[in-house]
């Protein structure tokens, strides 16, 4: 009898040896000698079975073996190479980091069985979703409001709630035609036609009162929108009225280094008008706005805003504002 030593092989053994004999329990003894492994082994591959696979198999005490309590076809196995589990241990590690939004509630189980599977296929050591480190994703108020707009969304309703700006006490009613969910800074934006203002209006959905969130059956002949477009145009997320500008900024060597590798804003080779030993200046089509301000502020002394003149007076301001915080007076 030829051993069984590929666990795809074995799975697939003792599924036919299950699925045979008039359904006469298998004990863990006779798999064992059919597969040419220790029990243990049948043990964990029964388990297996069970929970990748979701496998009808029940124990019978008397007599004891295995069984199927219906036919059970095993699907035909995947051959996964090294790369192929890297990938997936990646993937589940990735997944995992947004488990506490309710969208991913019926996802869930399916990232389970996933990493279980994984970890079936490989060692301990080889686990390599240990040694991979994300940023902090945390529950944040208002990630529960993303699958009722995402509904919304798909089935083309105005949605009516009441939302709280952080400058205000008050809350104030909406009326919103949905276009899509966007997430920036581990916080969750709901982009649409705002009927009443008739314009595009972007809400914090953290922002928005408890129990006030309700989907209408009124459908609404809204605009287009393209958020791919609308969004390339800016950093962050907001309503943008005005149009993008060209904003040429010159970056120190080393920074300029760092942002060729990882841009804050897409730019095209031709966008390049220096690039030297000590400078690297770019020139972007870009809207400019708060987010792009902060960006600047935080590289500090490895930029300099070329023009718009108007940018180079904003983000002054800004710093100069942020420098008198810290004057010691004489």
């Amino acid at each position: 009898m030829p051993i069984v030593k590929n666990r795809e092989e074995r799975l697939q053994a003792i599924n036919s040896r299950l699925n045979r004999w008039g359904n006469r329990p298998a004990t863990t003894e006779e798999l064992a000698a059919l597969c040419q492994v220790a029990q243990s082994t049948i043990k964990q591959d029964i388990a297996y079975l069970k929970e990748v696979h979701d496998a009808p198999i029940e124990y019978s005490r008397k007599p004891k073996g295995y069984y199927y309590t219906r036919p059970f076809n095993l699907a035909a196995s995947i051959t996964l190479t090294d790369k192929d589990l890297t990938a997936l241990h990646a993937a589940v590690a990735t997944l995992n980091q947004y488990q506490h939004l309710h969208l991913f509630d019926d996802l869930r189980g399916t990232v389970d069985k996933i990493d279980k599977a994984v970890r079936f296929r490989t060692n301990a050591a080889d686990d390599y979703g240990q040694y991979i480190l994300f940023e902090s994703v945390p529950f944040v108020k208002g990630s529960e409001w993303v699958d009722v707009f995402l509904r919304a969304i798909h089935a083309q309703c105005v949605v009516e709630f009441a939302h709280q700006r952080f400058d205000t006490e008050k809350t104030k009613p909406h009326r919103l035609f949905p276009y899509v969910i966007k997430e920036h800074r581990n916080r969750w934006y709901v982009v649409g036609w705002q009927l009443d203002y008739q314009l595009i209006r972007v809400f914090g959905l953290d922002r928005i009162v408890d129990g006030s969130v309700q989907i209408t059956n009124e459908s609404y002949d809204a605009p287009e929108f393209d958020a791919n477009i609308y969004f390339h145009q800016a950093l962050g997320v907001a309503a943008y009225d005005n149009p993008p500008e060209e904003v040429i900024l010159s970056f120190t060597r080393q920074q300029g280094l760092i942002f060729r590798a990882q841009p804050f804003y897409p730019f095209q080779e031709e966008d390049v008008l220096v690039d030297s030993e000590h400078e690297l200046r770019v020139k972007l089509s870009i809207i400019v706005n708060k987010e792009l301000v902060f960006e600047l502020a935080r590289l500090g002394n490895s930029v300099k805003v070329i023009s718009p003149t108007s940018l180079v007076q904003e983000l002054s301001e800004f710093l100069k504002s942020a420098w008198q915080q810290y004057m010691v007076n004489s």
